[in-house]
Formats: C-alpha cells, structure tokens, sequence
C-alpha cells in the first residue's frame, strides 16, 4: 500500500476555510453591534449570539463559489408566547438594513449577502431564536411570511456539542474533521445537479467514522479511516422499489441527534438520494483502487479524479526520494 498521507494533508491544507477568516470575523461583530444598537425600543432583549454551522465544528471548506458564509444565532429573552415569529423576523431584517447591504428573509434565518464587483463574496446567516422553558433548546422563528410562519424546536447547541465530541482522542477528532471535510470537497465537484445537505454527510460521518490512527507512532492514514468510513455509511442505503424503468431506487434515513431529531435528507427525491448512493459507491472503489496501489503517485492520480485539482499528484522523484527518506529514518537492524 502507498503512503499517501502527506498528500491526503496538502489537500486538507488546499481547501480548509482557515481558524476564522478574517472578514467574516470582522462582518459577523458588526452585523451583532448594528443588531443591537438598531432594534426598536418594543424589540425583546438580545439574550446571547450562538456560533453555529461549520466554523463551529471546525469543519468549514473553501467554497467552490467563493460565496464564504458564516452563521450566528441570534437569541431573544423572550418565549414564543411573547411574539410571533416574523415579528422578531422582520424586526431582525430592518436593523440590519444598512445602503452596503440588503438583508433578505429566508424561511430559516436572516441572510445579509454582501457583493464585490456585482458577485456573491460573502454572507451572513442569522437564525433567530427565542427561548425554551420547558427543556434544552431553543424556538427557531421559521417561515417568510405571516401564512408560512411558525416557531420550530431547535437545539443548535446541543448539534454542535454532539458533532464535537466524536471522540475523546485528539488525533481522532483532528480525522474526523478532515474527513468531513475530504467528503464536502468531493461533494462539490461531484454532487452538483442537486443540492446534497453538508449536515447530511456531517452526521452520516459521525454515526460511521471508523478512524486510523497507528497504535505506536499514532500516525494517522486517512485513506484507510475514509475508506472504512465511506464503506460504513454505504451500508446504511435502502433499497425502496424499482422506476418505471426497472432501476432500483434507494433512500438514506439520517436524523439530526438533536430537536427536532428529522431526516436531514427528507426533501431528496428517491432518484436523487439513489444518485448519490452510486457516486458514494464510486468514491469508495477508488479510495480501495488507491489503497491497493503501491505507487503513491499512481494512488494519487486515483483520488485526484475524485477530489479534483487540490488532491496533489506527487512526481516519481519525489515519491523515491520520499522512499530513500523513510528506508534512512527507519534503519536497519543487523
């Protein structure tokens, strides 16, 4: 088997969104200063901002749009008793109205996209949510309008405690998150003709993560721990019938941990959820095609045609240079 591990980091290092981009940081502190300076005096008190979303599982990815987004709840000292959802809704969207900016209603949250040169460069969401006597969690105000709104349960920090607490091993959490991120990198350049929830293959990761970490020198192989990984989460596919035109189709049932506890994928169709099924099947053989190769630069040609441009192809002299290194560090013992 090739060691293709250092290959496996450069391109953990080529797509990772860095700690916290510096902009969104700078976006996100404004966009709460501005909240809270421009509600109007019958708005409820801010309680809290809540971090949520990639950048708070440690697994966010450039963008293959350059569209960089970050998401902060926000959450209002107050029940769902008190106001109604697209009252704090729309109580959100104009304090945050401001001539560099449009905020928009979305049916989840409040988005503030922000342009350069007339493209999409980057946007904030904002869930808005009020709190929850009863139990964990919180209400989310839901809806774009008074006939499509209402409060849901949500616990989006209870998702993030769940996510991040995988493993109590270091160097098995640090796989883990560039797994996530090895399989957000091949959705992009392979699942583009609909629109595959990042969450779903987050949490599908999670319930199957099968980690490789070496027992001695706990160097890790994340070709082996994202092989396993994948081969785990296709055994969880379920076949459902056939098409008109004799195809089988397949779903895959993965539930939030947390409230509201749904099926990420519920809103894919049969034929789209059987779609990727087989290009999860064909990431799979190529991540055992490049297990089973013994040249690093040929296994990196494999998972090249899988990942994209990012995946680096190291040359024949590298490789053998790489090898002469290795045969030197380990010695011999005559």
């Amino acid at each position: 088997m090739a060691n293709v591990q250092s290959e496996f980091e450069t391109f953990h290092d080529n797509i990772k969104l860095s700690q916290e981009n510096e902009i969104l940081r700078k976006k996100r502190e404004i966009l709460k200063k501005n909240l809270q300076d421009n509600l109007p005096e019958d708005a409820p008190k801010i309680d809290k901002f809540l971090l949520q979303g990639s950048y708070a599982i440690y697994t966010g990815i450039n963008p293959p749009n350059d569209d960089y987004d970050i998401d902060v709840g926000v959450v209002f000292d107050c029940t769902k008793d008190d106001y109604k959802a697209m009252k704090l809704k729309n109580m959100v969207k104009d304090a945050l109205e401001h001539t560099s900016r449009t905020p928009k209603i979305k049916t989840p949250c409040i988005t503030v996209q922000y342009k350069k040169n007339g493209e999409n460069d980057y946007h904030v969401d904002m869930p808005v949510y009020v709190k929850r006597e009863d139990e964990d969690g919180y209400d989310l105000a839901w809806g774009k309008s008074p006939s499509t709104e209402s409060w849901e349960q949500s616990d989006p920090v209870g998702l993030v405690d769940k996510i991040n607490s995988v493993s109590e091993d270091d160097a098995e959490r640090a796989q883990f998150r560039r797994i996530v991120k090895y399989l957000k990198a091949w959705k992009s350049k392979k699942i583009t003709s609909f629109n595959l929830p990042s969450i779903g293959l987050t949490l599908g990761a999670l319930e199957n993560f099968t980690p490789n970490i070496d027992f001695y020198d706990k160097k890790p192989n994340d070709l082996i721990a994202m092989r396993d990984t994948v081969k785990s989460m296709l055994n969880y596919f379920i076949c459902t019938g056939q098409d008109d035109n004799g195809k089988w189709l397949y779903r895959y049932e993965i539930s939030l941990p947390v409230t509201p506890n749904n099926n990420v994928f519920q809103k894919l169709t049969d034929k789209q959820i059987t779609s990727f099924k087989e290009k999860l099947e064909t990431l799979y053989n190529a991540l055992d095609e490049a297990k089973k190769e013994s040249l690093p630069e040929i296994a990196c040609e494999i998972l090249q045609k899988q990942f994209g441009d990012d995946f680096p192809i190291p040359t024949k002299e590298e490789t053998a240079k790489a090898s002469v290194l290795s045969m030197n560090n380990t010695g011999s013992s005559s």
